[in-house]
């Protein structure tokens, strides 16, 4: 079982790389190597060991100083500083289950199962397992975030944007919500709905196979609500996605790169304006901010070269 597991994981990013090898214009921004013009250099952090099947999602915590991050093959959770280049296993993983996108909040980490269809809630102080929401089968939960209405999940396969409140968190119980995206968001075949962020009232998310950018306003309650495509550059191969300095910056995995875009009129636009690519980016997959770091997981479905390592690039310079 673990093996099939982790083959049909593999066999899913490939198809994802896949659908994200369409190059990108860069748009007055710089290609910046290893040692380029955003001050100091790359940074590379290894899973030890990386036994657990492809690394997919990274979360940050304590002003970005720990962080961590999950194994596709069995949901094993990694923690790491930006102070040591070795990550090591923090909350032991199990057959049948995954870790995919990840989010930090309130001491909690909320993770998102892939194709387990499941939601998982950790506790960082016990590492306890304190609630699981199950989505069903046939989907592919990709990634997370977190706001004051509740955790919104992507679905890759299902047309479908999925909440837990945070009602159900705190009782550690209950049935996510459906939430339909179409017809305004058409699903086609391959990976859709992929990262997702929250800017304000709204949740931005990308669709990886047509590089689509959509706004999405869930109603308080969420029997409602708003979706909006999001006049911008296409980001074809989109992945993780993480909001800093006013830019959105969307992870592409083929050719690898962090794509930062600006956006304009109250996010009802987006812009491409710099591209930063990496040596040391193997297909990566997400990103999240760690003081003067973006940190970079390398997912590498492609080859799965081990031992799996996260690209630490530098923050510095504008975008």
């Amino acid at each position: 079982m673990h093996k099939r597991w982790n083959v049909l994981v593999v066999a899913l990013g490939i198809a994802a790389l896949a659908s994200g090898s369409a190059a990108l214009a860069d748009h007055g921004g710089g290609k910046h190597g290893k040692h380029g013009k955003h001050g100091g250099s790359t940074k590379v952090f290894t899973l030890d060991p990386s036994t657990h099947g492809n690394p997919e999602g990274v979360a940050t915590r304590g002003g970005g100083k720990v962080f961590f991050v999950g194994a596709t093959g069995d949901g094993t959770i990694y923690r790491g500083t930006v102070g040591d280049p070795t990550v090591t296993e923090f909350i032991p993983g199990a057959a049948g289950k995954s870790a995919v996108g990840m989010k930090v909040r309130g001491g909690k980490l909320y993770v998102a199962g892939g194709m387990t269809g499941k939601i998982y809630v950790y506790s960082l102080r016990t590492k306890e397992l304190l609630a699981t929401f199950d989505t069903g089968s046939g989907g592919f939960l990709n990634d997370l975030v977190v706001t004051g209405k509740g955790v919104f999940v992507t679905d890759s396969f299902r047309p479908t944007l999925w909440r837990v409140t945070n009602a159900q968190v705190r009782a550690g119980s209950g049935t996510p919500q459906a939430i339909p995206v179409g017809p305004e968001i058409a699903y086609v075949s391959g990976f859709n709905l992929n990262g997702i962020v929250a800017r304000g009232h709204k949740l931005i998310v990308v669709q990886s196979n047509t590089g689509k950018l959509f706004s999405i306003v869930v109603k308080q309650g969420g029997t409602t609500r708003e979706i909006d495509e999001i006049a911008s550059d296409p980001v074809v191969g989109g992945d993780g996605m993480l909001l800093d300095r006013g830019r959105l910056i969307v992870v592409r995995g083929s050719p690898a790169a962090l794509l930062f875009l600006k956006l304009e009129d109250h996010a009802s636009s987006a812009k491409l304006v710099a591209t930063q690519t990496d040596s040391t980016l193997r297909g990566p997959s997400t990103v999240a901010r760690a003081r003067h770091l973006y940190l970079v997981v390398n997912a590498d479905f492609a080859t799965s070269t081990t031992p799996f390592t996260v690209s630490g690039l530098p923050r510095g310079g504008k975008h």
